[in-house]
């Protein structure tokens, strides 16, 4: 009795002012209180809202990185193509979820697929779908979200993801089974993306999965099918190499005809170590014979004079200005001859001139490259070179421009542009400066062009 009445002495009277008192009830019921009270609240995130009615002191957010958080948000939805695993059957706890998950949430705390334009809206969905512990997955409750066919933003997202998702898992296993479950993915969802099936993302994404596919002929093909008639040359390349990848040889040539007809160059071919096991093949050798660069028949002596006097007076300034000047013992034509074959290509003949005077240099911050720098491929200005044209910036048309010189920033480069690809029209000189390229009528204007540079800027130093 005595405990009895001390249980009635400590109970509070429910007043207007006063807290009711909060009795233990399971969690589902606790949650239905909750949001008995909906206008009693400011308008804010789910998770605050909660934490405004919890019974306790005001909780402190868990880490970002908490384990319990990821499993909650990254759980496959009910109705998914996945499984269903425990933990989807299990009740969130209201103050371990963050904002911005919430929304996977219906009002009984059970999880629920999302739709495709929660998705559409989310700050970056293609993220968010690279960030999931089973991107392949996430991408697919993307795709069972959409009804019908797809919006522009929809198709970005979903080709968008599958394209970033390719090229890394191919690096650890070509033609594994992610690849395969990638590529049918978005194919059976093909129809889906309307006039974008042949836009700018479509193409990368077709790219990114010849060069993931591997030895796999049947998805070959079904890629194949959906190669657009005005496709890149870059994309008509690596269909060639998947080809060459599953030993097609007749699909391989095919492509790789219809791959030079849209601009790339017999070099890039060459190069590609997909086309190595076709290196001696008579088939392949005349095709890329016919579309390699004309040759540039030698005639020095027009040249000679007007490229020594612009490195004289080039020289004489970057010196007076106290800019460095290294320049090397000249070679012998026939020597630049040999190093043009083993390198297969052609110099203009005012550079072969300047190679006559010095065999490569150095002025002020530009390196000019030497007949080493063209045989060996293994010097750092030429690896430098290399890797500025074929791999950075082969889409952009300059895999098959000749190198001349760095000038300056490690993307600033005076190049030979053999077909005019570059220019706009005839071959000539050009100078990329990042994402800008300069039009040059010869060396010695690009001689000219850096005296004036170094003027300006050594001079005002």
């Amino acid at each position: 009795m005595a405990m009895a009445r001390a249980n009635r002495r400590v109970k509070p009277k429910a007043t207007a002012k006063t807290k009711p008192e909060v009795r233990p009830k399971p969690k589902a019921k606790a949650k239905a209180k909750t949001k008995a009270k909906p206008k009693a609240l400011p308008k804010a995130a789910p998770r605050k809202q909660r934490a405004a009615l919890a019974p306790a002191a005001k909780p402190k957010a868990p880490p970002k990185a908490a384990p319990r958080k990821q499993r909650v948000a990254l759980a496959p939805a009910r109705g998914a193509s996945r499984p269903v695993t425990d933990d989807d059957d299990r009740q969130p706890d209201s103050d371990a979820i963050p904002h911005e998950i919430d929304d996977v949430f219906s009002t009984t705390g059970r999880r629920r697929a999302r739709t495709a334009r929660e998705w559409s809206t989310r700050s970056s969905p293609v993220v968010e779908i690279l960030d999931d512990p089973y991107p392949i997955g996430a991408l697919r409750r993307f795709l069972d979200s959409i009804k019908g066919p797809a919006t522009e933003q929809q198709t970005q997202i979903a080709l968008g993801s599958a394209q970033l998702m390719l090229l890394p898992i191919a690096r650890e296993s070509r033609g594994g089974p992610e690849v395969k479950e990638l590529v049918d993915l978005v194919l059976e969802r093909w129809a889906d993306w309307g006039e974008l099936r042949s836009g700018f993302h479509a193409q990368e994404f077709l790219r990114n999965a010849f060069a993931a596919v591997g030895v796999d002929r049947p998805r070959i093909s079904r890629l194949e099918a959906h190669v657009p008639e005005d496709a890149s040359s870059e994309l008509l390349f690596d269909l060639a190499a998947a080809h060459a990848v599953a030993r097609d040889k007749v699909a391989m040539l095919r492509a790789t005809e219809a791959a030079l007809d849209a601009g790339a160059s017999a070099a890039e071919f060459r190069r590609d170590a997909d086309f190595a096991p076709y290196t001696n093949d008579p088939d392949l050798a005349a095709l890329l014979a016919r579309a390699d660069l004309p040759a540039i028949p030698v005639d020095l002596d027009p040249h000679l004079l007007p490229v020594r006097r612009a490195l004289d007076s080039l020289v004489n300034v970057i010196k007076e200005l106290g800019g460095s000047v290294e320049l090397r013992p000249p070679v012998r034509l026939d020597a630049i001859l040999d190093a043009e074959r083993a390198a297969k290509l052609a110099l203009p003949n005012d550079y072969r001139a300047l190679l006559t005077i010095t065999n490569g240099m150095r002025l002020w911050d530009r390196d000019f490259l030497g007949i080493a720098d063209y045989r060996e491929h293994s010097s750092p200005l030429a690896v430098r070179a290399q890797q500025f044209l074929h791999a950075e910036y082969a889409s952009a048309g300059l895999s098959d421009c000749v190198p001349l010189a760095s000038w300056g920033q490690p993307n600033d480069w005076l190049l030979y542009d053999p077909r005019g690809r570059i220019r706009g029209g005839a071959a000539g000189y050009v100078v990329v400066l990042g994402a800008d390229e300069v039009a040059l009528e010869d060396l010695t204007a690009a001689l000219v062009w850096l005296e004036e540079l170094a003027r300006d800027i050594l001079g005002t130093n």
